[in-house]
């Protein structure tokens, strides 16, 4: 792959299935210099420990689980739980747990170190592996990731979720070519070619990349931007999950 320097943002946030090829992505951005950010803490359930191992620092390290203590004690005081997390069509495909889920969706953020970890809607400034706390809800997490300095945001969904911003452009990935084919009108990636072998994560990683920096570039324009999806919905301090 060619050499880019980007010094941009760029997000990982994901919805329903988790695609380590864009942990890739966000590990190739890290290393020219950009910030990353991987948000949805109540999918991050149960893969603190590597994470906190991963931090550059005990601060940082005790910040993220702080967030994650108080966000988990606001759910249970109105009796709910980081456990109600997977949706519907997690379970239906297979993620049946909080733990499950989060095992993948901590792929998301590759393997960089972390660098800080931040409350919502704190603005991100530290160039590494960002952690930001919002909800695993679609828009109120991208709306959180776009107000904390995303300026793309890289979706991947495995059932299809039509969701865009009208801030920042919104790359959707499909982890499967069954969902690429069933919703092209949505996805702008087609990462299924890791699940059939004829790619491997990080060769659709650098795909990603290359896109990443189009798309920001204002060479090409997103599925979301061409539909007008421009979803907006704040985080206003309840139980979402």
């Amino acid at each position: 792959m060619k050499q880019t320097r980007y010094t941009g943002s760029l997000l990982t946030c994901p919805i329903f299935l988790w695609n380590p090829a864009i942990g890739h992505t966000s590990d190739l951005l890290v290393a020219l210099g950009a910030r990353t950010i991987l948000s949805e803490f109540p999918e991050l359930c149960g893969v603190e420990q590597d994470l906190i191992n991963r931090s550059i620092s005990k601060d940082v390290g005790h910040r993220f689980i702080q967030l994650m203590r108080d966000y988990e004690n606001r759910a249970r005081a109105v009796r709910s739980s980081f456990a109600m997390n997977p949706a519907p069509g997690n379970i239906r495909d297979g993620l049946l747990t909080d733990a499950m889920k989060s095992a993948g969706a901590a792929k998301k953020g590759g393997t960089s170190p972390v660098t800080a970890a931040l409350d919502y809607p704190e603005y991100s400034t530290e160039p590494g592996l960002n952690l930001l706390c919002t909800p695993g809800n679609d828009v109120e997490c991208v709306t959180g990731q776009v107000g904390a300095g995303a300026s793309v945001v890289l979706f991947t969904t495995g059932l299809g979720t039509p969701t865009g911003n009208p801030i920042a452009p919104v790359i959707k990935l499909a982890t499967n070519t069954s969902l690429a084919q069933r919703m092209p009108d949505i996805i702008d990636i087609d990462t299924g070619a890791i699940i059939t072998g004829e790619s491997t994560i990080e060769q659709m990683g650098e795909v990603v990349l290359d896109q990443v920096i189009r798309v920001a570039s204002g060479e090409l324009h997103t599925k979301a931007e061409a539909k007008r999806q421009e979803d907006f919905i704040p985080w206003k301090r309840g139980v979402s999950l």
